[in-house]
């Protein structure tokens, strides 16, 4: 049956509202999606930052002055590069004993004790250098001349092998003839040994010039220590105290063995006229780490001092007036402030990986990069900047 006119013009306004609410929610959803994709995507980047040596050298100037506070630094001068201290001159002197460190080894005589027996009726004499023959056959001599008496026995008598050799220095007890003895006397006139015999090479020790000179080095540093200490009870306690000592004159310089001389231990003297200076620890570290601050481009900021490492070095001194000048060498280590441009989120935004690694670069500051993007379709790093992390380390 065909469909009344009334029918269709009721079917047409439906359809047409269909069509609309169709719109709409595709038009819903893709809103939705657009808002998930701005509110959901997120990118994460992390800055491994390298850090950097930085150093300075300059002169603290040093002035007596007294101590106003024990609590702060007593700069003598504030915002200057003077520190408080104290100089004094002073003669000092010392010896030590050190011993050898120089090695050498020597052909030594080769020998040892025999006792002599006479089983004879008539006193035997015997000279100096009279041989005596092992039963191995090794030819040894009498050191000194004796006199054995009939049916005695002479103990205890030196004797060295005529050729030292490694068999002479080895040889154990053993019976010796005494070859210049008429042949029927041999049998009663002899010697033997009761202990090994000894010598040979021998290690000798003597004196370098290294050790001259580490003794010297040693001795200095033991008399300045002295110094120092001494310098530092006369001032005020106010935190630990540095120094330096400053050798104006030697009257003194000897040793009681010369190089190459044998000996186990050596003896050294020394005498000098030197100059003390001495000035707070906290004082000079709080100079340095302002000196090692200026150094620091404004993008940057000190990490690291070295303090430990720290050097001194007199360049001038007036103990009439108490004054100093001290080159001062400080090194520590930079970075990257956190807060750097270079991390500013608005050159970020709409970035891809690539081009965030090919930004950063740039910098030779920066050591590493990690990038993460979130959801997974995110491949660009978000309009919207609450969505940015930045981490730098």
């Amino acid at each position: 049956m065909a469909k009344s006119k009334t029918s269709r013009k009721h079917e047409a306004p439906v359809s047409f509202y269909r069509k609309i609410a169709f719109v709409f929610v595709a038009l819903t959803s893709v809103l939705i999606i657009f808002a998930a994709y701005f509110v959901l995507s997120r990118t994460d980047i992390t800055v491994t930052i390298a850090k950097e040596p930085v150093s300075t050298d300059f002169i603290a100037d040093l002035k007596e002055v007294a101590v106003q506070n024990p609590a702060e630094p007593s700069v003598a001068v504030p915002g200057a590069a003077t520190i408080s201290g104290k100089v004094t001159e002073a003669t000092v002197s010392g010896s030590k004993e050190y011993p050898t460190t120089g090695k050498k080894t020597a052909e030594g005589e080769v020998g040892g004790t025999v006792t002599i027996f006479n089983n004879y009726s008539k006193d035997q004499p015997l000279v100096a250098t009279t041989r005596l023959l092992s039963s191995e056959g090794i030819l040894y001599r009498l050191k000194d001349r004796v006199n054995v008496p009939a049916g005695s026995k002479v103990e205890n008598v030196e004797v060295y092998a005529d050729t030292p050799s490694e068999a002479a220095a080895k040889l154990g007890p053993t019976k010796f003839t005494i070859p210049g003895l008429w042949e029927g006397l041999q049998d009663k006139i002899y010697a033997q040994s009761f202990s090994a015999m000894h010598g040979g090479e021998q290690e000798i020790s003597f004196v370098t010039q290294t050790d001259l000179d580490n003794a010297y080095s040693d001795l200095t540093k033991t008399l300045s220590e002295k110094v120092l200490d001494d310098l530092k009870k006369e001032m005020p306690s106010a935190g630990e105290i540095f120094g330096k000592v400053v050798i104006k004159e030697i009257s003194e310089k000897r040793s009681d063995l010369k190089a190459g001389a044998t000996g186990d231990k050596f003896t050294v003297n020394l005498a000098m006229k030197v100059v003390g200076i001495s000035f707070y620890k906290r004082d000079v570290e709080s100079l340095a780490w302002r000196e090692l601050g200026a150094k620091v481009p404004a993008d940057k900021e000190l990490t690291s001092v070295d303090y430990e490492g720290m050097t001194f070095l007199v360049e001038k001194y007036d103990v009439k007036n108490g004054e100093a000048n001290i080159m001062v060498h400080l090194s520590g280590e930079m970075a990257l402030k956190s807060d750097s441009s270079i991390f500013d989120k608005d050159k970020f935004i709409g970035l891809s990986k690539e081009k965030i690694i090919q930004y950063l670069s740039l910098y030779p500051e920066i050591e590493r990069i990690t990038i993460k993007f979130s959801p997974f379709w995110v491949k660009k790093v978000p309009q919207i900047k609450t969505n940015i992390n930045i981490i730098v380390k």
